[in-house]
């Protein structure tokens, strides 16, 4: 009885050193709103204790703010409820035609699922699309290809990127429009050498983009290092403005032709294992005595493990992928629109209030997304009190580390936090849970504009955080 009355008293023990008190954490806050580097700054703050259901502290707990890349927990926390952690986007690759012998004469199909991770550098333990093709031939007999390689691309509707986006950022890497096929991260690098007086040379895209032009629009007269990308939507082209120094550049940009990039990627693959592809023109699906044969059924990485990877790295093009996973998972056009609406309505039926939710995509990259402190601790209490297959958001969630500010990485806080953090222009916002292994506390900090570095609002939010969960060491 001796040792079970122990094991209770350390237990207890060990459950009150993890507790806050709402004096000191108001504190915390209010040192932080007060400070005269955020007197004109919109900030929203609040910390939740998960089991009771109650606001410990808070600052502006209504107010709508703009939460940038903070809006990704929402989107991936719906993907979760609505889908499932071990969902998977699955892509068929068809053989239509017919084989005889070694040769296949037809088309190889592969139909688009919106699956964001085809190709992608972060999935090194997924096949890729393009090594399951190939492997497949070869144990098919098949050494010559005539036909065409067909993407059907034609699930998420155009355009790729989202209509709340400022324009700049549509040809950078973290830009990256959403397609019925992405492949290698909608991604690709700009190479070129600059000459000093506006003109280019050798200009490429590795791996290959087909389909996509390299304009130049710099300034002739310029010779400085103050180089600007545009992506031109219409005729797809990457337009380079400014000025280009003379130097080689290697710049990692958008692609918006993914689906191209794709099947000139299985066409070198297919030269160079030793499988002849001979394009035979004209319109696809149109082989005589065509037969359609499933070659492939790619699996992506499961849902859990999507969500952790993008919630780590704050991928904005996975991210909308699940947004429009979402809407076609409900019976809706894959827009990111429709999306939104599916969001809104199961986070209304869980007994959220979504008035001060303006979302208009699910990454957070639009500006005109808003949300208040209040609504991320209630949907972040929600999920750890609702595991799904008994995963719980928390669980996906980046440890703190050093995405704060320099003073946390010092403390147990580092490892004892999980969060997700939002930045863009005059913009920073972090959303949480305490302890990271078996939340107690949900918290959210939101902050638009302020009158110092970045780096000091940072240490502003770290001492304040610090001030409010303590250190445990």
């Amino acid at each position: 009885m001796k040792k079970i009355a122990t094991t209770i008293a350390a237990a207890l023990t060990a459950i009150a050193s993890w507790a806050i008190t709402t004096p000191g954490a108001q504190q915390a806050i209010d040192a932080l709103a007060s400070d005269s580097a955020l007197e004109h700054a919109s900030m929203s703050i609040a910390v939740a204790d998960i089991a009771a259901d109650t606001i410990v502290a808070s600052h502006n707990i209504d107010l709508a703010c703009i939460t940038a890349s903070t809006m990704k927990t929402v989107t991936s926390a719906t993907a979760l409820l609505l889908l499932s952690p071990s969902y998977t986007f699955h892509t068929p690759v068809y053989l239509v035609g017919e084989t005889k012998g070694n040769k296949f004469k037809g088309d190889i199909v592969i139909k688009g699922s919106g699956d964001p991770t085809l190709g992608s550098a972060y999935c090194p333990a997924t096949p890729d699309i393009v090594g399951e093709i190939t492997s497949a031939l070869q144990q098919r007999g098949i050494k010559k290809v005539t036909g065409q390689i067909v993407a059907v691309d034609t699930l998420i509707p155009f355009p790729g990127y989202n209509g709340w986006w400022d324009c700049g950022d549509l040809s950078t890497d973290y830009g990256m429009g959403v397609h019925g096929i992405n492949y290698s991260d909608n991604r690709t690098h700009l190479k070129f050498t600059g000459t000093g007086n506006g003109t280019i040379a050798q200009a490429r895209f590795e791996p290959p983009a087909p389909g996509v032009g390299i304009v130049n629009r710099l300034d002739p007269g310029g010779s400085n290092d103050a180089l600007s990308l545009y992506l031109d939507t219409g005729n797809p082209a990457v337009v380079l403005a400014g000025e280009a120094a003379a130097r080689d550049y290697d710049i990692l940009v958008a692609c918006p032709t993914p689906a191209a990039m794709l099947t000139d990627s299985l066409q070198r693959a297919l030269s160079n294992q030793g499988i002849k592809f001979k394009l035979k023109p004209g319109a696809a699906g149109k082989t005589k005595h065509c037969d359609t044969t499933l070659l492939v059924m790619h699996k992506s990485p499961k849902l859990a493990s999507i969500v952790s990877s993008l919630l780590d790295r704050s991928d904005n093009m996975w991210t909308e992928a699940l947004l429009r996973a979402i809407a076609l998972h409900s019976g809706r056009r894959p827009t990111a629109s429709q999306g939104v609406e599916v969001v809104d309505s199961l986070w209304q039926a869980s007994g959220l209030d979504t008035g001060a939710k303006f979302q208009y995509d699910g990454s957070g990259l639009a500006r005109a997304n808003k949300n208040s402190a209040r609504f991320f601790v209630k949907m972040l209490d929600y999920m750890a009190t609702h595991p799904v297959e008994g995963t719980c958001l928390h669980q996906l969630m980046p440890k703190a580390g050093k995405r704060i500010g320099k003073l946390l990485p010092a403390t147990s806080l580092s490892t004892g936090i999980v969060l997700k953090s939002g930045s863009m222009t005059q913009v920073q916002c972090y959303v949480g849970y305490y302890p990271a292994s078996n939340p107690r506390y949900s918290w959210a900090v939101l902050i638009n504009n302020w009158n110092c570095s970045r780096a000091a609002l940072k240490n502003k939010i770290d001492n304040m955080l610090i001030g409010i969960f303590g250190d445990k060491d």
